[in-house]
């Protein structure tokens, strides 16, 4: 008798220890679920590559219908300008000049609407290809970071760009005004300088100007893009701070 009580005794005080020590609810993660900042790096950058695609089969469309015009007008001409009796024509030089224009208007519209036929065909979501690897990343911090390097890679690329476009703008206007000035002193002839100059503005001032806006203050979208992000962040950044 005294052994089976025993026995009870023991099982009851193991079985107490154990429910002791096991918890009576599940521990749960002490990360907070949204915790993480607002990729907006990520989404600023989709809306750009959204709005190019866009604009790509904007300009696709409006590239082959030019296209197809230009080549049904080219193609009705060239073939008026080959059947046509030259006595139809003032001269031969009027008819073979018809007949180059005529080809070379063909031409062109073969050419832009190939342009935007090779634009139209493209698959949509292109950039998803292109930049595979951001949109698979699972990380959100990570894809973020990753982001933000894409936005400012592009947005490099878009100021050399823009630097160089604007130093040649410059440039051109200056290299033509040498150019009429060295012809000038090897003809030693300054009579038509001043006059070959005022000529040349109607091309050479818009170039000028556009350069000079270009270099000044002429942002690419793609500058304006990491500006907007910078800001969006800077902005988030003070709020959480002032939450804190």
């Amino acid at each position: 008798m005294k052994k089976m009580m025993t026995i009870v005794l023991i099982f009851l005080f193991a079985a107490k220890a154990a429910f002791a020590q096991a918890p009576g609810y599940t521990v749960l993660p002490t990360a907070r679920v949204g915790s993480a900042d607002p990729q907006f790096a990520l989404s600023i950058l989709s809306d750009y590559f959204e709005k190019a695609e866009r604009g790509d089969r904007t300009a696709g469309i409006v590239l082959t219908s030019l296209g197809a015009v230009f080549t049904a007008a080219g193609l009705a001409s060239t073939t008026y300008a080959f059947a046509a009796p030259a006595t139809n024509f003032s001269d031969p030089e009027g008819q073979m000049l018809m007949r180059g224009l005529s080809i070379g208007g063909l031409g062109a519209g073969v050419l832009l609407g190939g342009i935007g036929l090779g634009i139209l065909s493209k698959p949509d979501d292109q950039y998803k290809r292109e930049y595979y690897y951001l949109y698979a990343e699972t990380d959100p911090v990570v894809q973020e970071a990753m982001a933000f390097g894409v936005m400012k890679e592009l947005a490099d690329e878009a100021r050399r760009s823009r630097i160089t476009g604007g130093i040649i703008n410059i440039s051109t206007p200056i290299a033509a005004a040498g150019g009429y000035a060295i012809a000038a002193a090897i003809n030693n002839s300054w009579v038509d300088f001043g006059d070959r100059i005022v000529g040349s503005v109607g091309w050479t001032l818009p170039s000028l100007v556009s350069g000079i806006i270009m270099l000044i203050s002429g942002k690419s979208e793609e500058e304006r893009m990491l500006d907007s992000y910078r800001s969006m962040s800077a902005s988030y950044s003070s709020i959480g701070s002032g939450r804190d």
